[in-house]
């Protein structure tokens, strides 16, 4: 499993809540139709190619050129952090709605910040961007935050966004959302509700017993936080259309982790083998996530001593973590650096989960 974090680095203890919202894969879609548009889309999601083109080509040509200016699909995620303020379990309708009595001003502030890289002295330069004063725009995207490479289309989106008046891009932000949602996404948004209501029920229940932290790496698949990402409260939303990625978007008063809805909670063939443990023997099945395997074994390790170790390029070896995660073989540590951790529990379920299913009537005393 990927992971797209946006979140901001501070220090604070983990509070946790678990809530959901069918607007998150629309706005998940119109991300990632977004970067595909701009030449830079997202690998190996569970839903496939084909489902992301067949929505493509459902949107009319207006909707589809309206989408393409932005120049990124960023600014869905800096959305996405809005989610719950629009309150659990409402419909996409609710949270267009809920974006139509939004200040403009304050909704080109929070989407200005989708990649929370500023510190507290920009502020009010921000602020001012947002609110349209003439020169704040130039001065806003001339910091040198904007120099970065991956930062270039999102300087491009601000631009766009910014060269508007607050609410002609309200009314185009409106505008995409409503037709997007009206073209293509309303039949999904009913069968995708009932997975996203059941992995909701499923996580909640364990904030009962379990603690934030470990409910959270169960949620997110070996996620976990330390230091500076721990400093707002988490909110974990169950999400369809990123399987299999974690998507982390920042507001002002909480961070949100739109995680993979579970495969326990997707109707599935009685008979068919769990998909995660398809997942797990997948990812076993080839020599260079094995030799990464072993590597974990010894220690943990950062990407960088992995693609040196392993000699595998790093964007290959983000595919080859990504196969692994997903399939809960390792873990990753967010804190100061990013650290993977081989999951040593997850081998020995493999191996009895498919025991079991080859032998469903067996008894455990059989199995052993």
């Amino acid at each position: 499993m990927r992971i797209a974090d946006y979140t901001s680095r501070r220090d604070t203890r983990v509070n946790l809540t678990v809530s959901y919202q069918s607007a998150i894969d629309l706005l998940l879609s119109l991300w990632i139709l977004g970067e595909r548009m701009a030449g830079e889309g997202l690998s190996d999601l569970d839903l496939g190619d084909e489902w992301f083109d067949n929505l493509a080509a459902g949107m009319s040509d207006k909707t589809r050129d309206d989408l393409a200016s932005l120049g990124s699909g960023d600014v869905w995620i800096g959305l996405v952090a809005l989610l719950p303020e629009a309150g659990l379990g409402g419909s996409v309708s609710d949270f267009i709605d809920f974006v139509k009595e939004y200040d403009p001003v304050d909704l080109r502030f929070r989407m200005s910040q989708c990649w929370d890289i500023f510190d507290d002295q920009y502020q009010d330069l921000i602020a001012d961007a947002a609110e349209g004063k003439e020169g704040a725009a130039e001065e806003f995207l001339a910091l040198e935050q904007f120099d970065k490479p991956q930062m270039s289309r999102w300087a491009k989106t601000l631009e766009t966004l910014l060269g508007l008046t607050p609410q002609e891009t309200k009314d185009q932000i409106v505008g995409i959302l409503s037709s997007f949602q009206d073209e293509v996404f309303a039949p999904y948004e009913k069968e995708f509700r009932h997975y996203l209501e059941s992995d909701f029920e499923s996580k909640r229940a364990m904030t009962r017993r379990l603690s934030p932290e470990r409910v959270i790496e169960i949620a997110t698949s070996g996620i976990t936080l330390s230091g500076e990402h721990t400093s707002s409260p988490i909110v974990l939303m169950p999400s369809m259309v990123a399987r299999p990625w974690v998507v982390v978007s920042s507001g002002p008063d909480f961070n949100v982790y739109a995680y993979s809805v579970s495969d326990e909670n997707l109707d599935m063939d009685p008979d068919a083998p769990p998909p995660w443990l398809v997942k797990a023997y997948k990812a076993l099945g080839d020599d260079r996530r094995l030799r990464i395997l072993r590597k974990l074994a010894e220690s943990d390790a950062s990407l960088a001593e992995l693609a040196k170790d392993s000699d595998i390029a790093k964007s290959t070896l983000h595919h080859h973590l990504m196969l692994l995660r997903a399939a809960g073989l390792i873990g990753v540590h967010i804190g100061d650096t990013k650290r993977y951790s081989l999951r040593r529990d997850t081998m020995s379920e493999a191996a009895a989960s498919l025991e079991y299913y080859l032998n469903p009537n067996s008894t455990e005393e059989d199995l052993q």
